[in-house]
C-alpha cells in the first residue's frame, strides 16, 4: 500500500530546495514506517486529489499549490470520532490483570485500534517543521494554525 508526505512551506520555493525523496534513502530512521520513499509520479495529479479531499471535508481550499485550514471545520472533521475514541478506551479499561498479562495479541490490537482512531499511522504525512521526521496528516490539521497559508512544495510517494 502506498499514501504521500507533503511538504509544506511557509512560501513557494524553488524546486531545488524540496525535500528529496533520496534523502529517505540516507536516513531510513526519519520514517521508519516507510518501506520506499520516491518522488510522486505525477505531483499535480496528486495535488489536485489533496486539493479535492480538502474540499469534500470542508477542511480548506487550495488556491494553486497552498492552501489555509478553517479551524471549526477542523473541529466538526474529529467530532465523529470521539464515540470511536472513547469506545476503544472503554475496551481497553474493560481488559483484567490476567488478560493484560496473558493476551499480548488481544491487547496489542486494542491498543492498536485505539491510536488509529486518534491519527491515522498509515495515511497521508506532511513535511512541516525542519527535519525529514513526517507528521501524520490528522495531527497536522490538529495543530495547524488557522488562517496561515500552507505552500506545497515536494510530493513524496511512500510504500508501507
Amino acid at each position: 500500500m502506498h499514501n504521500y508526505i507533503y511538504e509544506l512551506l511557509q512560501a513557494p520555493v524553488p524546486e531545488e530546495e524540496w525535500t528529496k525523496a533520496w534523502e529517505y534513502h540516507e536516513h531510513p530512521d526519519a520514517f521508519p514506517i516507510s518501506d520506499i520513499v520516491e518522488d510522486a509520479k505525477d505531483r499535480s495529479a496528486v495535488i489536485t486529489r489533496f486539493g479535492a479531499w480538502l474540499k469534500e471535508n470542508r477542511l480548506g481550499e487550495l488556491d494553486g499549490e497552498s492552501f489555509t485550514i478553517d479551524a471549526q471545520v477542523v473541529d466538526c472533521y474529529f467530532e465523529g470520532r470521539f464515540a470511536a475514541f472513547q469506545q476503544a478506551v472503554t475496551a481497553l479499561q474493560q481488559l483484567n490483570e490476567s488478560q493484560f498479562i496473558h493476551n499480548h495479541d488481544q491487547v496489542q490490537g486494542l491498543i492498536f485500534d485505539l491510536t488509529e482512531i486518534f491519527t491515522q499511522k498509515h495515511g497521508d504525512y506532511v513535511l512541516w517543521n525542519d527535519g525529514l521526521e513526517p507528521t501524520p496528516l490528522e495531527e497536522f490539521l490538529r495543530k495547524a494554525k488557522p488562517g496561515v497559508r500552507y505552500c506545497i512544495g515536494a510530493v513524496l510517494d511512500y510504500k508501507h
